[in-house]
């Protein structure tokens, strides 16, 4: 059974579209627009305000009634009976990985989010200053290359990031932590 359908632009004719924006405002705007279809033949149209990125696209989750909705890269977890978003997270989101129909991979200027099939999701450490570039993504790695602003020499640094163990190596951005200093001597 068909569960949504991913139109040009806002309809001329029937029903008015429903806003799906993070504040709850609406949104008035043409964003990214979907007609969803729900079990009962019924059908229902949602404008979701966009994010800053290219990236577009809808997930169907093998295992549940819910889709990841990635409105310009500003994603949205919605069941299609419902006329409100589950969760909104992101907003810069530039490249997409599938992984084993488990997993959806998210990649942005400074880390990478990970959505499994139960729509749940979480966010790795921290791996660049501010760019991510030749992400690339085989077996259970994602690899690429992080920005670091502090080498003239090699501005750009490796990384790998294993999904399953979640276990970061390299990147640009400093993993340890600073230490503390005392603002008085002892």
């Amino acid at each position: 059974m068909k569960r949504f359908e991913i139109l040009n632009s806002l309809p001329a004719y029937g029903p008015m579209y429903i806003s799906i924006t993070a504040d709850g405002e609406p949104y008035y705007s043409e964003g990214f627009v979907v007609r969803f279809f729900k079990a009962d033949g019924t059908n229902w149209v949602a404008n979701f305000k966009p994010g800053w990125t290219d990236l577009v696209y809808v997930h169907e989750f093998s295992e549940s009634n819910n889709l990841l909705i990635i409105a310009q890269g500003l994603c949205y977890i919605i069941n299609v009976e419902e006329t409100k978003a589950i969760t909104i997270f992101g907003g810069g989101y530039h490249n997409i990985f599938l992984f084993s129909d488990e997993y959806v991979i998210l990649c942005d200027d400074i880390s990478l989010t990970i959505v499994d099939n139960y729509e749940k999701y979480w966010q790795s450490e921290r791996i660049s200053y501010d760019g991510i570039k030749d992400v690339s993504f085989e077996e259970n790695i994602v690899s690429g290359l992080a920005f670091d602003p502090t080498d003239n020499d090699n501005e750009w640094k490796e990384f790998t990031y294993n999904i399953e163990t979640k276990i970061l190596n390299g990147g640009s951005y400093p993993f340890e932590k600073p230490k503390k200093i005392s603002w008085w001597k002892t």
